[in-house]
């Protein structure tokens, strides 16, 4: 019985009683389709619309897509239905995304693919995959990125789908390797025998390549022991030869994403492919003669001598003739086809990627400096730089710098000082006899006098009875001294003198006034080597004034150089110096950003 729905609310709308030519392809990791026709006079045509719903037999759901009209006497319309799965292309990643690498497993890389649905359809029900591969994606479709999910993983694996419920599951399973879940024999259920063995894309030696170009370019040297490709084992060397190949893709950009998606293709690659397509009968309803894509079958062809255990790749089923069903099985547990295409498609894929190119910028510092407050240049890496080559600084140290002699003040200053205590200061002699400057003698006369009266009384004594005496006038006159040579002498004893100053201040003030500047290049100090420091770190001694050092390995933290913010380089010299800094930094820029201008 097949069933249409809606679009808009899954609501069955009507049942094809007149559908004919009805068929299945099923394919593992892949789109799957269901094609059917009915009358072109069936008035049920009309609820074929693009986007409408078909389902056959209770199995999965699928959505119309193109019709064709043919005309005649037994003439129909033809509708080929693509699986519900397809919605996922109507869907992109616009811009560039990157996500995974570490602490991000291969479930939250797929649940962020499904969380850019516009229409929550498909929910991640199980996923038997644990690893943390790094996948970037520039404008592509949801599905085209969840299927690139899984092509790095090692072993086998199916995408599963159950679209009986809504939303849809969406399943990612590991295929095991056991006893088989199906027989095809011949004489039993088997109707057609073909098989397909192609020797010519055997590969032995495969060189993968990432994005980056030129000496930049990602490889997986850095996490293969320094060894750019991979090989097969001795004994498929031995019994191919050396055969190699170089696969690019470069939306890869961790190496070891880049080196599982490359083991899984040699794995593939390293046998002749064997495709077997097998007409097959399901005998009965019994699980064990159903046909589905992902369970393990065996192949028996006694004839031939020809057995071969592998996993159902693709079933076409024709519900109208069970005899025209046929299976195809490869002697791996994938299609190698797909492996070959993929290897085909990235060469002309990866020439729509965005890449770049190798970039060289450099910068400089010029600074005085000492051994305790060095020259420090502060430099910023860009996350866009993919790749660092190398970081070299060079170095070169003279003396100390100053340009003038003088500085100038313009505003007044005082100074004052202040004794708060009486001071006392005290000085002593013994004594002594000193003897005056010496005279040379000489007549000495005095000033005349214009003469007196004058009159005495002598007191009585025992011998005369008191009385006076009476002069007359004394006329004018003068007096002469005569004094010879002679000299003086003085005799002073022992003594102290003290003095007492009380507290008192002193107050200075000095005007504003100007200082004259002397222009001109004065150095000071002789360093003959210097230490670098890297981040704050002290990371080694130099000797000499100028040294030219790779600091690449300097910078590295936690295995890498850190991007996206600001690192630094300091020299202190041993003495006061004046340096001269260029640092230049040689990586691959990715071409990538928001912005034209």
């Amino acid at each position: 019985m097949t069933e249409v729905f809606d679009r808009a609310s899954r609501r069955r709308v009507a049942v094809l009683e007149n559908a004919h030519n009805v068929s299945e392809e099923q394919r593992i990791n892949a789109v799957w389709y269901l094609r059917f026709s009915l009358p072109w006079d069936d008035p049920k045509n009309q609820f074929c619309k693009p986007f409408h719903y078909v389902r056959h037999g209770g199995g999965e759901l699928y959505r119309i897509m193109p019709e064709t009209l043919d005309v005649d006497e037994t003439g129909a319309y033809s509708y080929q239905c693509e699986h519900v799965l397809a919605t996922l292309i109507d869907n992109v990643l616009f811009g560039r995304h990157v996500v995974g690498n570490l602490g991000v497993y291969t479930a939250d890389c797929i649940q962020y693919v499904l969380n850019h649905q516009i229409v929550k359809n498909w929910v991640l029900d199980q996923c038997d995959f644990r690893r943390q591969f790094e996948y970037g994606w520039e404008q592509e479709s949801l599905l085209s990125a969840l299927f690139s999910i899984a092509n790095p993983l090692p072993g086998p694996y199916m995408w599963r789908t159950d679209t009986s419920n809504y939303p849809w599951k969406l399943s990612l399973i590991k295929l095991e390797a056991g006893t088989p879940e199906l027989y095809v024999r011949r004489r039993h259920n088997m109707g057609t025998f073909h098989r397909d063995r192609d020797p010519q894309q055997v590969v032995t030696r495969l060189y993968p390549l990432g994005y980056g170009e030129g000496v930049n370019q990602l490889s997986i040297a850095g996490v293969n022991g320094g060894v750019p490709y991979l090989q097969s084992p001795q004994a498929v060397v031995d019994k191919y030869g050396l055969i190699e190949r170089v696969w690019v893709d470069r939306r890869y950009e961790d190496p070891e994403s880049l080196k599982a998606a490359a083991q899984a293709m040699l794995d593939e690659l390293q046998e002749p492919v064997a495709s077997y397509e097998v007409g097959f009968q399901e005998l009965s309803a019994a699980d064990w003669d159903k046909a589905e894509v992902g369970r393990r079958v065996r192949v028996v062809f006694p004839e031939l001598g020809e057995s071969v255990d592998t996993f159902v790749t693709q079933v076409d089923r024709d519900f109208g003739d069970i005899t025209q069903s046929s299976i195809v099985v490869a002697n791996r547990g994938a299609s190698i086809a797909s492996s070959l295409a993929d290897m085909a498609d990235r060469q002309r894929i990866e020439q729509t990627y965005a890449q770049g190119a190798t970039q060289l910028y450099a910068q400089a510092l010029q600074a005085n400096c000492d051994s305790q407050k060095g020259a420090v240049m502060d430099f910023f890496i860009p996350a866009e730089m993919r790749i660092i080559n190398k970081v070299l600084a060079k170095v070169r140290m003279g003396p100390f710098r100053a340009y003038s002699k003088s500085t100038q003040s313009r505003e007044a200053q005082t100074s004052t000082t202040s004794s708060t205590e009486d001071q006392y200061s005290t000085s002593s002699s013994g004594g002594g006899a000193y003897t005056s400057t010496g005279g040379g003698g000489g007549v000495i006369t005095d000033t005349g006098d214009s003469g007196v009266n004058v009159r005495w009384e002598r007191a009585a004594t025992e011998g005369f009875d008191g009385h006076f005496h009476y002069f007359n006038r004394v006329q004018s006159h003068q007096h002469q001294i005569t004094l010879g040579d002679h000299t003086h002498q003085i005799s002073l004893s022992g003594h102290q003198h003290s003095v007492t100053i009380p507290g008192h201040n002193h107050n200075v003030t000095i005007p504003g006034h100007y200082h004259d500047i002397t222009p001109g290049i004065f150095t000071f100090g002789s360093p003959q080597r210097f230490s670098l420091y890297v981040n704050g770190a002290k990371k080694a001694d130099f000797e000499g004034q100028t040294a030219e050092l790779d600091v690449t390995d300097f910078l590295v933290e936690d295995g890498r150089i850190p991007r996206g913010r600001w690192l630094s380089i300091e020299i202190r010299p041993n003495d006061l110096a004046y340096v001269s800094l260029d640092l230049i930094v040689q990586g691959f820029v990715q071409s990538r950003g928001d912005n034209t201008v």
